[in-house]
């Protein structure tokens, strides 16, 4: 039984490595995904690099949430290094052609349909949240103005197309004063997009496959989070990581509760 319609999942962080043996699941390189059909600019372009230290991050998202609602968040973590599978890209941009490969990647992306099926289930009006956690290396993005900005964590919608469910039904949530970028700011967290006129305009790491695929479901709202590596790791202060997980679940959990849903 679900507890609560948030799910947050996890791409680019998982720890298997696949082999030549069987079941084969090859190694990726950029020449079998040329650009003409991997195309970057619509976030299917070649990458190897996991977000190291985003599992532990969501989970520990997760695990703060049940203890904020005391209700528990669905979770999907991929399980294959990006090396072999990217679970972020559509199928032929996504594994070296074959059937285990496949069989994985699908797995990933039906356990996280089924999440979404079972809380869509719950009643007919409810909204569904899909939080995808990744890690970025940038320190800094450029606005309209022209001028660096520092930034730790992107918050993605695809210039607000994968939350058009919520804007339908609460039209200035998302920018409000419990809009979950505005609490963000909040805590003190540098937050980019800053504004909604930033929003409309910036493309960079603004979402990638997996929440524009589901957000095409009636009732749910996507959004892909970046995380600097210093908020993903333990290493530059203790515990970096759980404070940052404590304020996003906070802000997660009050950004929700103000909907009513």
């Amino acid at each position: 039984m679900t507890d609560i319609n948030l799910l947050f999942t996890c791409p680019h962080d998982g720890r298997k490595r696949g082999s030549e043996a069987n079941p084969p699941i090859m190694r990726r390189n950029t020449d079998n995904f040329p650009d003409q059909i991997c195309m970057p600019a619509d976030g299917q372009g070649f990458s190897i690099e996991n977000d190291l230290s985003t599992k532990e991050l969501t989970e520990k998202i997760v695990e703060t949430i049940q203890s904020l609602t005391t209700k528990l968040p669905q979770m999907q973590i991929a399980d294959y290094r990006r090396l072999f599978i990217d679970y972020n890209r559509k199928e032929e941009c996504a594994f070296v052609n074959s059937g285990s490969a496949r069989t994985e990647y699908l797995k990933y992306h039906t356990g996280i349909r089924d999440k979404i099926d079972e809380m869509l289930s719950n009643d007919g009006t409810s909204l569904v949240f899909l939080f995808d956690v990744h890690g970025t290396g940038r320190r800094t993005m450029r606005g309209s103005d022209e001028q660096s900005h520092e930034i730790e964590v992107i918050i993605g919608t695809q210039q607000g197309e994968t939350i058009e469910a919520l804007n339908q039904k609460h039209p200035f949530a998302w920018w409000g004063e419990n809009g979950l970028i505005p609490l963000l700011q909040t805590k003190g967290i540098k937050v980019w997009p800053p504004n909604e006129s930033e929003e409309e305009d910036s493309t960079l790491l603004d979402g990638g496959y997996t929440i524009q695929k589901y957000s095409e479901i009636n009732r749910v709202v996507a959004i892909q989070i970046e995380v600097i590596c210093a908020l993903r790791e333990n290493v530059y202060c203790f515990p970096c990581r759980d404070t940052f997980a404590f304020d996003l679940a906070e802000c997660i959990v009050n950004f929700v509760r103000s909907l009513s849903i």
